[in-house]
C-alpha cells in the first residue's frame, strides 16, 4: 500500500466556495470509534491442527476451537477470538499452549503459538495492520452472537430468519455490511443495510423444473446465475459451467494426495448425506485463475436472484422491492438499529461506538444548459427536457431504414417510425429526410449483411437504423454492431419494436431521433466550463469492462474530450487480457488523443491542462494504477515535447462503496423529533470529516427519488494543478452533465460514462477495433 506522502494533500478552499455553493446538513452511516483501554494490546498467535483441517472448513476449525477453549483457558490464555487460522487475544503468552480435544470420533491437537503484539497506537490510515484486524474480528464476533451469519467474505451478515415471499417463491435474508475505516487519523464503524433474496428451491430443483434433458438448454439456462452454498464459509458462487460427465460417485484428489469421492468428501468435512448420486456437478471457475476449479453439488446448493419470469413480474418485484429498496429514512432506522445492538456487544470487547453521525456538505449550483439559442437554468433535481431546438441541429438525409418485413403490418409499423421520427425530430431542429428502405424477407443476420454490402456500395451512409423485434435482439445487435462500427464506419441505431407499445410513442421517437442526430456528431446541449478551467483544458474518462464469459478478454475504454467545450470526442477501445486490471498501452493511446487535440484545434496550439478520470479500479490497486497507467501517461506527455509541461490530475472513482448520506429535513434544537431524511440533492459534496486525510471527496451528481441514493468517491491520485479544492468538486459536478442520453445529471463525468459504454459495447459484442471514421464522433454508440 502507498504511503500518504505519496498521495496529493487537498488544495486550500479559494472564497468563491461561498458564491458556488450552500451550506447542508447531512448524517451519514459512520460511527465513530473510541476504546475503553487506550493502552490495551494485541496479540497474535498462530493456531494449527493435528491432523490438518482443510482451509475452507471454517465450522469445523470453529467447533474444535471451541471444544479446546476451557483447556486453553487453564493455560492462561483467558480470552481470545478465532480469525481464520490465528488466534487475537489482549494476552501475552509467551509459551506454546497445546490442547486436544475428540470431534464427532476425531482425535484433534491444537497448537497455539505466539507471534507478534501489537498496540492500539498502531491504527493506520493508509495500511491494514492486526490493530485494524482485530476491530473487525470483534465486529464479527459480535454479529455472530447477535445471531447473524457471515455469506462470503465482504463482511456481510444476515438474519437467517428469512421474509418469505411464498407466493412468488422466493425468501429475503436482511442483514448488515460494516467496515472499520480512517478518516483524517480517526476511526469509524461504518454501518450500511444488506439484503440477500434467495429462492424456495435448490440448484437440483430448479435444473429439473425446467422439463428437459437437453444439455445445451439447461446450460443455456443456468449458466451465469448465482448459487449459495450454505456449508463452509456460507459462499456464493457463480455458475460457469455444469459438468454432466461427473457426479457425486467421481473422486478427486485432496491436497495430501489421498483420493476420495465427493459423496465421502462432504459425509466428512460437514457430515452432509448426499441423496442424488447421479446429478451432474456445477463448474465454478476462479475469476483470477480460470485453471482453479471447484466442483459444487446442485442438491447443496441455494439458487439466488431472480428469475427473468419473476423480474416481469410486477407485483412480485413490489413485494420484494419492500424489503430491500429501502428509504432514506428506512435505511437510517435499520443502520441504527443495528448500531444500537452492535455497541452493547462490542462495549465487553474494548471498543465503544459513538452515534455522533453529523457531517456538514455543501451544495453546488448546477450549471446553465445551453440548447439553441436559449439557456436554461436547471432545478433542484438536475433535470431538464428538451422541448426547443437542439443546441447543434443536422440534417439526417443519407441513411438505411433496416427491418424484415413479414407483410402489410411491419411496413405499415416502419412507416409509422420514420413518420414520428421526423415530425418530431422537426420539432427541435433536427431535419430527417426520408430514408432508404432496406426490406429483408428473413431474419438471418448473415443475408442482412449481404445484402447492406450490396447496398452501400462504395457510398456509406450517414446511419443504418435497425427495427427489430425483442427476440431477436441478442442474434442480430453484436453482428450489427461489428459490421457498422469495425468494418465500415457507420453509425448505428438499433430500434426495438415494442417502441410501439409504449404509452407515448411521440417522446420515444424523439428520444431515438436526438440519438440519431448525436451519433453524427451533433451536440444536443452544452455546458459552460466553471470560472478558473482554462480554454484548453483536455478531459480524459476511462474504464475497463471485464467480460466474465469464458475466453473473453477485458476491454478498456478510452474518451478524450478535444476542447473545453467537451462537444467532440476522441474515442479509442484496447482489448487486453482477461481480467487484466492496468493497460500497457495507455501512453500510446494518451499521444493520439494530444495528436487528435492538436489537430481539431487548427494545429495552433495542444492542450496546457489534462483531468483524467479513471474508473474500474480499487483502493488496493492505487500504487499498481501509479507505478503502469499514470506513469505512462507522464511519459507520453513528457514526449510530445521536451518543453511541453501542461497541468495534469488523475482522479480515481469508486461507485461500489458503502457510504450513505442523508440530508436532514425539519426540525434541529428542540425538535428532533420531527427531523426527517431525504436523499441528498443534485451537487451535494461532502469532503469533511469522513474523508481522507489527503485529497478525496464525494459527490452525489444523480437526483435519486426512488431507494437510497449512492454517492460517488473521487480520489486525487495525482496533481500539479492550480486549483482551488472547489473547483475540483465544480468541474466535476458539471462533468456529469454532459452525457447526452440523459437530460440530467449521471453518476460520473460523461467522459467516463460514454468510456464505460464503449468498453462495454464492444467488450460484450464482437471484442475488436472501432473504425477510424467513428473515433471523433460524440457518442458514436
Amino acid at each position: 500500500m502507498q504511503k500518504i506522502s505519496d498521495l496529493p494533500k487537498r488544495p486550500a478552499r479559494s472564497q468563491r466556495l461561498e458564491q458556488i455553493s450552500r451550506r447542508i446538513n447531512l448524517i451519514s452511516n459512520h460511527f465513530p470509534i473510541k476504546f475503553i483501554q487506550q493502552n490495551q494490546a494485541i496479540n497474535i498467535y498462530s493456531v494449527d491442527f493435528d491432523p490438518p483441517i482443510a482451509d475452507d472448513a471454517r465450522k469445523l476449525r470453529e467447533e474444535i476451537v471451541k471444544l479446546a477453549t476451557r483447556d486453553l483457558q487453564t493455560q492462561r490464555l483467558e480470552e481470545f477470538t478465532l480469525r481464520g487460522r490465528n488466534i487475537w487475544s489482549s494476552i501475552n503468552i509467551q509459551d506454546r499452549l497445546i490442547a486436544t480435544v475428540t470431534f464427532q470420533g476425531q482425535e484433534y491437537r491444537v497448537l497455539v503459538e505466539h507471534k507478534k503484539e501489537y498496540t492500539l497506537q498502531d491504527l493506520s490510515e493508509t495500511t491494514v495492520n492486526p490493530v485494524t484486524q482485530s476491530i473487525n474480528v470483534a465486529v464479527k464476533r459480535s454479529l455472530r452472537e447477535m445471531g447473524m451469519i457471515e455469506i462470503g467474505r465482504q463482511s456481510k451478515f444476515y438474519d437467517p430468519r428469512d421474509i418469505d415471499c411464498n407466493r412468488h417463491g422466493l425468501k429475503v435474508w436482511r442483514g448488515v455490511k460494516t467496515s472499520f475505516q480512517m478518516y483524517q487519523g480517526k476511526p469509524y464503524l461504518q454501518i450500511d443495510f444488506a439484503s440477500r433474496v434467495l429462492r424456495d428451491q435448490t440448484a437440483l430443483q430448479f435444473m429439473m423444473s425446467l422439463n428437459t434433458r437437453n444439455i445445451q438448454d439447461i446450460q443455456n439456462e443456468m449458466i451465469g446465475l448465482s448459487v449459495l452454498a450454505a456449508y463452509g464459509n456460507c459462499r456464493i458462487y457463480k455458475i460457469d459451467e455444469i459438468d454432466f460427465t461427473v457426479s457425486p460417485l467421481h473422486s478427486f484428489q485432496l491436497q495430501d494426495g489421498k483420493s476420495i469421492t465427493y459423496q465421502e468428501y462432504y459425509k466428512q468435512r460437514y457430515n452432509i448425506q448426499i441423496r442424488d448420486l447421479q446429478q451432474p456437478l456445477i463448474v465454478n471457475r476462479d475469476k483470477r485463475n480460470q485453471d482453479k476449479i471447484i466442483y459444487l453439488v446442485p442438491e447443496l446448493l441455494t439458487m439466488t436472484g431472480l428469475t427473468d419470469r419473476q423480474r416481469s413480474d410486477y407485483r412480485c418485484m413490489q413485494s420484494v422491492a419492500q424489503y430491500t429498496k429501502l428509504t432514506p429514512q428506512q435505511r437510517d432506522n435499520e443502520i441504527y438499529g443495528f448500531y444500537q445492538n452492535l455497541r452493547k456487544y462490542l462495549n465487553k470487547q474494548n471498543i465503544q461506538l459513538s452515534d455522533d453521525q453529523n457531517v456538514g456538505g455543501f451544495q453546488l449550483q448546477a450549471p446553465r444548459i445551453f440548447m439553441g439559442n436559449k439557456e436554461y437554468q436547471t432545478d433542484q433535481s438536475g433535470f431538464f427536457m428538451i422541448k426547443d431546438p437542439v443546441f447543434q441541429g443536422s440534417h439526417i438525409r443519407d441513411w438505411f431504414m433496416v427491418y424484415q418485413s413479414r407483410g402489410k403490418n411491419d411496413d405499415d409499423d416502419v412507416d409509422f417510425l420514420v413518420s414520428e421520427l421526423q415530425k418530431q425530430g422537426d420539432r427541435i431542429g433536427i431535419r430527417i429526410e426520408k430514408p432508404y428502405y432496406v426490406v429483408l424477407k428473413d431474419n438471418n443476420i448473415q443475408n442482412w449483411m449481404q445484402r447492406l454490402t450490396a447496398e452501400i456500395g462504395d457510398k456509406p451512409p450517414q446511419l443504418i437504423v435497425t427495427f427489430i423485434n425483442e427476440k431477436d435482439k441478442d442474434r442480430i445487435y453484436g453482428q450489427m454492431k461489428k459490421y457498422c462500427f469495425q468494418e465500415h464506419g457507420i453509425s448505428h441505431q438499433n430500434i426495438l419494436s415494442k417502441f410501439l407499445k409504449s404509452k407515448n410513442p411521440s417522446s420515444v421517437a424523439s428520444k431515438i431521433a436526438q440519438q440519431m442526430s448525436m451519433k453524427l456528431g451533433n451536440p444536443l446541449w452544452a455546458i459552460p466550463k466553471p470560472n478558473g478551467i482554462s480554454d484548453k483544458t483536455m478531459v480524459i474518462g476511462i474504464d475497463i469492462y471485464h467480460k466474465l464469459l469464458t475466453n473473453r478478454r477485458s476491454c478498456m475504454g478510452f474518451v478524450a474530450y478535444l476542447e473545453s467545450e467537451c462537444l467532440n470526442t476522441f474515442a479509442r477501445p484496447i482489448i487486453m487480457k482477461e481480467g487484466q486490471e492496468m493497460c500497457h498501452e495507455v501512453g500510446r493511446i494518451t499521444v493520439e488523443a494530444i495528436s487528435a487535440y492538436f489537430e481539431r484545434n487548427g494545429k495552433k496550439y495542444l492542450p496546457d491542462t489534462i483531468i483524467v478520470f479513471r474508473d474500474g479500479v480499487g483502493n488496493a490497486q492505487i500504487e499498481a494504477l501509479k507505478q503502469t497507467e499514470i506513469l505512462q501517461m507522464k511519459n507520453a506527455i513528457r514526449s510530445i515535447n521536451k518543453n511541453y509541461n501542461p497541468q495534469f490530475a488523475v482522479i480515481m472513482i469508486n461507485k461500489k462503496i458503502n457510504d450513505r448520506f442523508f440530508m436532514v429535513n425539519g426540525g434541529g434544537g428542540q425538535n428532533q423529533q420531527k427531523q426527517t431524511l431525504s436523499n441528498p440533492p443534485s451537487g451535494s459534496v461532502i469532503a469533511d470529516k469522513i474523508t481522507s486525510s489527503n485529497f478525496d471527496y464525494f459527490i452525489t451528481a444523480q437526483y435519486v427519488t426512488q431507494g437510497t441514493c449512492t454517492p460517488t468517491h473521487y480520489r486525487v491520485l495525482e496533481n500539479d494543478t492550480n486549483w482551488s479544492e472547489e473547483l475540483f468538486w465544480q468541474f466535476t459536478y458539471y462533468q456529469c452533465f454532459n452525457y447526452q442520453n440523459w437530460t440530467g445529471a449521471v453518476r460520473v463525468p460523461s467522459c467516463v460514462q460514454y468510456a464505460h459504454k464503449l468498453a462495454y459495447l464492444i467488450g460484450d459484442t464482437y471484442q475488436g477495433t472501432l473504425h477510424k471514421r467513428l473515433a471523433h464522433l460524440q457518442c458514436c454508440l
